[in-house]
C-alpha cells in the first residue's frame, strides 16, 4: 500500500490514508505529503474523496470501509489498482510462496542498471529504493511483486510471469496446495500473448502444471534438467558464488554478498529474466554483484565483537528452514540463536509441528507469543504448540511472553561469535532494533 501511496504522491494526487499504529512508514509518507491517520475511524472518509484504495487485508467490518460505501465513492482493491498501473508497460511479474521480495528488487536493479529506468513495486522496504517499496520509472518497462495472497496477482498481465516457488500457505484463503497451484497456473495463463515463463524447475509444485502452459518456458535451479543449471557454488560468510551452464554457454564467477543458497536461486531468476531482455552477462554480473538485501531479508544489523545479528522476515517453515540453513553454512561452528515470532493464528495452527522441525536446527531458540496481523484469536492455538513439539525434540528452548525479556536475556548470555536472528513477519523487528542499540552501548 505504501508503493502505490509514494506512486500518486509523486503523480501530484493528493492522498491520506490510516494505519493501526506509526510507523516508519507512516512517517515516511507523511514527510512526503500525505495526510496519515492512526487508527481507523469513519471520520477519516469524506465525500471529497475521488477514490478509496484499499487492501485485501482489510475485514468488512472496517469503518472506514462501511464510511466509504455510505458515501457510495470509488472503491477499488489494491490489486486492481496496481493492475491498472502497470499492466500497459512490458511487464515483470514476480510471483512465489517464498523470495519474490528478494527477487523482484534484484530484477529492478538489473533493469535500473542497464539503463531502463523501470517502474517497480515490491513488497518490502530497498535501500537502493531510498528505503521505499516503489521506484518512479519513466521507461516502458514495470516491475512487480505478484502476491497470491486474496489470489491479489490475477489481476496482472505480465509480458514476463516469474515463479520462484510454491508451497502451502495462506490457508485461510486457499483449500489446499491444489487450490494454490490452480491459482498459479491461472497466474501464467493471464499473461499476454508471446508472454514468457521463468519458473524454478527444481520445485516439484511448479512442474506438475507447467508442462501444461504453451507459453516459452525457461527454467532454472540446482538439478539437472533446468535449462538454466547452477553449478559449482561456494559459500563463505556473506559471499556466495556460483556459475550458471546451459547448452550453449556456461557462465562463471557470478559473485553475490548475501547469506543462503536461496539467494542464488533468486538471483539465478533474475539472470534468466536478463537473457530474455538482452542484457549483456557482464553487466548482469556487476548488477547482482552491487545487489543489497531488501529490508528485513537475513538483513545483518550489527557485526561487531564478534557477535553477529540478523533481522529476518522468515515466517513459514520452509523460509525458516532457508534462512537458519544458510546461516549455519556460512558461520559453521558459530552458535545460532533463533528469536521467533510466529505470524497469524492460522498459520501457527496449520505449520506448528513444521516451525518445531525447522526450528531444531538451531542451537537455542526463544519462543514470543503470535503476532495477530489481521486475525482475531483462535481458541486453543498460541505458541506453546510449538514450545511443547519443541521441548520433544530438545531443551535448549525458552518461552517469553513479555518482549524486554528476551533483550535480557541475550545480554545476559551472549559470547563472542554467536550469530543470533530474529525473525517473523511482526513487531518482532523492533526488539531486533532495540536489542542492537544495546549492543552499541555495551562494552565487551
Amino acid at each position: 500500500m505504501s508503493g502505490l501511496a509514494e506512486y500518486f504522491l509523486k503523480s501530484g494526487y493528493a492522498v491520506s490514508g490510516s494505519d493501526i499504529t506509526a510507523s516508519d512508514i507512516t512517517k515516511r509518507l507523511g514527510e512526503m505529503g500525505a495526510i496519515i491517520y492512526i487508527g481507523h475511524s469513519e471520520q477519516n472518509i469524506n465525500e471529497n474523496i475521488d477514490i478509496a484504495v484499499y487492501t485485501s487485508a482489510v475485514k468488512e467490518e472496517n469503518p472506514e470501509l462501511i464510511k466509504a460505501r455510505d458515501l457510495k465513492l470509488k472503491l477499488i482493491k489494491r490489486a486492481e489498482m496496481l493492475g491498472k498501473i502497470v499492466n500497459d508497460r512490458f511487464l515483470i511479474a514476480v510471483a512465489g510462496t517464498h523470495g519474490k521480495t528478494t527477487t523482484t528488487a534484484m530484477i529492478g536493479k538489473l533493469l535500473i542498471d542497464a539503463g531502463l529506468d523501470p517502474l517497480i513495486f515490491v513488497g518490502g522496504n530497498v535501500p537502493l529504493f531510498e528505503g521505499a517499496a516503489y521506484r518512479y520509472g519513466n521507461g516502458n518497462y514495470a516491475v512487480v511483486e505478484a502476491d497470491e495472497y486474496d489470489r491479489s496477482f490475477l489481476t496482472l498481465k505480465p509480458d514476463i510471469a516469474v515463479i520462484t516457488n510454491i508451497d502451502e500457505d495462506h490457508l485461510d484463503v486457499y483449500k489446499d496446495i491444489n487450490d494454490i497451484k490452480k491459482t498459479f497456473h491461472m497466474f501464467c495463463g493471464y499473461s499476454k500473448r508471446n508472454g514468457k515463463i521463468v519458473y524454478c524447475g527444481d520445485d516439484n509444485n511448479i512442474s506438475d502444471f507447467i508442462g501444461s502452459l504453451n507459453n516459452e518456458k525457461i527454467s532454472y535451479g540446482f538439478q539437472e534438467g533446468n535449462y538454466l543449471k547452477i553449478n559449482g557454488f561456494s559459500i563463505e560468510g556473506e559471499h556466495l558464488t556460483y556459475s550458471i551452464i546451459n547448452s550453449q554457454a556456461e557462465y562463471n564467477n557470478i559473485s553475490l554478498n548475501l547469506v543462503g543458497r536461496h539467494n542464488i536461486l533468486n538471483s539465478a531468476a533474475c539472470f534468466a529474466v536478463s537473457k530474455v531482455l538482452g542484457i549483456d552477462f557482464e553487466n548482469f554480473k556487476k548488477s547482482i554483484a552491487g545487489f543489497k538485501t531488501v529490508d528485513r531479508r537475513l538483513q545483518l544489523k550489527y557485526d561487531r565483537n564478534g557477535i553477529k545479528v540478523f533481522d529476518d522476515y522468515a515466517h513459514h517453515p520452509k523460509e525458516i528452514a532457508s534462512s537458519i540453513k544458510g546461516l549455519k553454512e556460512s558461520y559453521h561452528g558459530h552458535k545460532l540463536i533463533t528469536v521467533f515470532q510466529p505470524h497469524l493464528y492460522s498459520r501457527t495452527r496449520d505449520f506448528y509441528r513444521d516451525f518445531a522441525n525447522e526450528l531444531y536446527n538451531s542451537d537455542e531458540i526463544i519462543l514470543l507469543e503470535i503476532y495477530p496481523a489481521r486475525e482475531q484469536p483462535i481458541v486453543g492455538i498460541t505458541s506453546r504448540l510449538i514450545f511443547n513439539e519443541l521441548t520433544k525434540l530438545y531443551s535448549n528452548v525458552s518461552y517469553v511472553s513479555e518482549k524486554s525479556q528476551v533483550i535480557n536475556y541475550l545480554l545476559d548470555n551472549i559470547k563472542k561469535g554467536d550469530v543470533i536472528v530474529f525473525q517473523g513477519a511482526g513487531d518482532i523487528t523492533n526488539i531486533c532494533t532495540d536489542f542492537v542499540k544495546e549492543l552499541n552501548s555495551k562494552k565487551f
